[in-house]
């Protein structure tokens, strides 16, 4: 259905009366919530007469994208027209906003009357103090009396102590009230914040005509599209052991979850949700390519082979740090973009909180086992290893791991396809050790009738099994690939652990160690690199 859209400029004092006799905007029935903005759609029915209708959309924000109004109607109605005006508002029109305020000035009230309480307490405090000081000067007199009245002494001395004692209690009591009373009022200090605008309050008003065409009462929607909207993933997993081993088969419960976050200035009430990971760029003019020139410099005439030295803060696996908030998330689909809706309607307030809305459970086998990266840390880990069950990507995000029904702790998974395999992790083992030292750091000039010379590296990895039982233990290690047909790279496999597995071309290699309780066990790694006499050898 094709739709012509114009904006006019109304009066505001016909449009003022035009608001006035509808109190609230017809309902949100749709959302599509995208990084960094969303697009609301709501529903109201026209009332046709004379074969033509108009149908209000009152008190709609402020933020809205005036070029992204789209209408249509229901049956053979359609939408002719849509015109778009901003009114002055009572600044506390919105009964929240009356709502709120109304509790602040409860909550004042009841924070006042405790720090009149506490200033009695304290004054009570100061009189004891006062009445403290005279009695010590009455007990220096008393103490020059032949025989003088200890029992009274006493019962002065208890009674101020237990006086003390009770005022003391009960401003101790006021005083946790008041810390209270105070953390409710800057929460609703800051909801008030985000409700209420900070300046005389304005509100759009959009006006859709439709031409009837025969139907009676038709179904107007209308969509836009308003920035102050985000979500990004969140994903627990949950695995279910097959028996009380560290390792083996089980179940994997994985649950898809969508944490969203709006302060669009509505509120989205009972509302269908979906979550797309596009990118609308609204306005965004054609692409030109840039200027491409080219240069270059004297190449030095001595060849350098640089070696990096890796930083264990810079590997993957490092603890970081995942910062919230309102702003646009940054979500990394790969460029396949899709959309997953929530199963049933919601409610998302626009209070800029967090709202976690579960999307998807899915079940699927898994089984788990130990690995190490001493490379990476000094720790073996209990992982579990599956294959993405849902019928999507899943995206890159935190990942809340449970085992047996117990919480394990965090960590990041990254863009997964459907199908592909993916290991999370399920902590540290601490009745495993591990160590890994170096064996062999040596470098090696060209012989006498040789033009190559030899860097040797070799390494050496410790494993101890302090549980009760059994335990088979995968170890993980890497060695240099080159993609230089000067240099060549080695396994010494005279000095390598047997039985290892090697990906040649990403350089993995691995080894499955078992060991018995309380055995330990040593894996070596060595290799060579080979490369020209006349090239430098850098570390960084």
């Amino acid at each position: 259905m094709r739709l012509i859209n114009y904006f006019t400029v109304i009066v505001v004092l016909t449009m003022a009366v035009r608001v006035g006799a509808t109190e609230t905007a017809p309902p949100v029935d749709r959302v599509v919530v995208f990084a960094d903005r969303a697009e609301v759609t709501r529903i109201s029915r026209a009332s046709c007469s004379a074969g033509k209708a108009e149908v209000v959309f009152a008190l709609l924000p402020m933020s809205l994208d005036e070029r992204t109004l789209r209408a249509k109607a229901s049956g053979k109605a359609k939408s002719i027209g849509v015109s778009s005006q901003i009114i002055p508002l009572e600044q506390d029109r919105d009964v929240r906003v009356a709502k709120v305020s109304k509790e602040i000035e409860k909550l004042l009230d009841q924070i006042r009357a405790i720090q009149d309480t506490l200033r009695g307490y304290d004054e009570r405090i100061n009189v004891l103090s006062s009445f403290g000081y005279y009695f010590a000067s009455l007990l220096n007199e008393e103490i020059r009396n032949t025989k003088p009245d200890t029992t009274r002494w006493s019962k002065v001395l208890d009674q101020m102590k237990n006086e003390r004692l009770v005022v003391n209690k009960k401003r101790a009591g006021f005083n946790f009230k008041l810390r209270s009373l105070n953390r409710l009022y800057r929460r609703l200090e800051r909801r008030l914040a985000n409700l209420r605008p900070r300046r005389i309050a304005e509100a759009r008003t959009v006006t859709v005509t439709i031409e009837c065409r025969g139907e009676a009462n038709p179904k107007v929607e209308l969509s836009y599209v308003v920035p102050g909207a985000t979500w990004h993933p969140e994903y627990d997993l949950r695995f279910i052991p097959g028996s009380k081993a560290k390792v083996g088969r089980g179940r994997a419960e994985l649950t898809v979850a969508a944490v969203i976050q709006q302060s669009t200035g509505e509120d989205w009430l009972n509302a269908k949700l979906i979550l797309s990971t596009s990118r609308p760029k609204l306005g965004s003019e054609a692409p030109y390519p840039a200027p491409l020139y080219i240069n270059g410099h004297k190449v030095s005439e001595k060849k350098v082979l640089v070696a990096t030295r890796e930083k264990r803060e810079k590997l993957r696996g490092h603890a970081r740090q995942v910062s919230s908030g309102p702003a646009g998330a940054a979500l990394e689909d790969k460029g396949q973009s899709f959309a997953l809706t929530l199963p049933r309607r919601v409610s998302v307030m626009a209070d800029g909180r967090p709202y976690w809305m579960p999307v998807d459970v899915i079940s699927t086998r898994a089984e788990a086992k130990l690995v190490a990266i001493p490379k990476l840390k000094p720790y073996v880990y209990q992982v579990v290893k599956l294959k993405n069950p849902a019928a999507y990507p899943l995206m890159k995000g935190t990942i809340h791991s449970h085992r047996a029904g117990s919480y394990i702790g965090d960590t990041v998974v990254t863009h997964t396809a459907p199908g592909e395999p993916m290991e999370v992790s399920l902590g540290i083992d601490e009745e495993l050790k591990v160590e890994r030292l170096d064996l062999n750091k040596k470098n090696r000039s060209a012989g006498f009738l040789s033009s190559t010379k030899h860097l040797e590296r070799a390494y050496r990895i410790k494993l101890t099994n302090s549980s009760s039982s059994r335990q088979a233990v995968e170890v993980r290690e890497n060695i240099p690939v080159s993609k230089i047909e000067d240099v060549k790279v080695e396994l010494q496999k005279d000095k390598t652990t047997k039985h290892y597995q090697l990906d040649s071309h990403r350089g993995f290699i691995s080894w499955t160690v078992r060991l018995n309780k309380g055995q330990k066990k040593d894996i070596d790694l060595a290799y060579t690199i080979h490369l020209p006499e006349d090239w430098e050898v850098r570390i960084h």
